[in-house]
C-alpha cells in the first residue's frame, strides 16, 4: 500500500508542475496543453485513491471474515475450518 501512496503522491506533485509549467507559458497552446496535462494527473490520481480506498475495505472484510472463522467455534473439526478459511480466502480473491 505504501507504494501506491508514493505513486498517488507522485501523481499530485506531476500535476502541480504541469500547472506551474502552463502558467508561466509563453504560448496560449502550450498553456492549455500543461493544464489539460494537469487534470489528466489530478484525475489519474483520483481513481488511484478511489481504488486504493476499496482494495482497503475488501482487505479489512477479509480480515474481519477470517477472525471469525479462526475464532469462531472450537468445536468445528479441524477439516471443515480449513475448508472454511479456503473458502473465505477464495472469495476475497474473485473480488479483486
Amino acid at each position: 500500500m505504501q507504494d501506491i501512496r508514493l505513486f498517488i503522491d507522485k501523481l499530485h506533485t506531476d500535476a502541480q508542475a504541469c500547472e506551474t509549467i502552463g502558467q508561466t507559458a509563453l504560448n496560449e497552446g502550450k498553456r492549455k496543453i500543461f493544464a489539460a496535462l494537469a487534470d489528466t494527473y489530478r484525475t489519474l490520481a483520483s481513481e488511484m485513491e478511489r481504488i486504493a480506498t476499496a482494495h482497503a475495505i475488501l482487505d479489512e472484510e477479509r480480515e474481519k471474515n477470517l477472525l471469525g472463522v479462526l475464532g469462531g467455534n472450537t468445536s468445528t473439526n479441524t477439516t471443515d475450518r480449513l475448508a472454511e478459511i479456503a473458502k473465505v480466502l477464495s472469495s476475497a480473491t474473485d473480488q479483486t
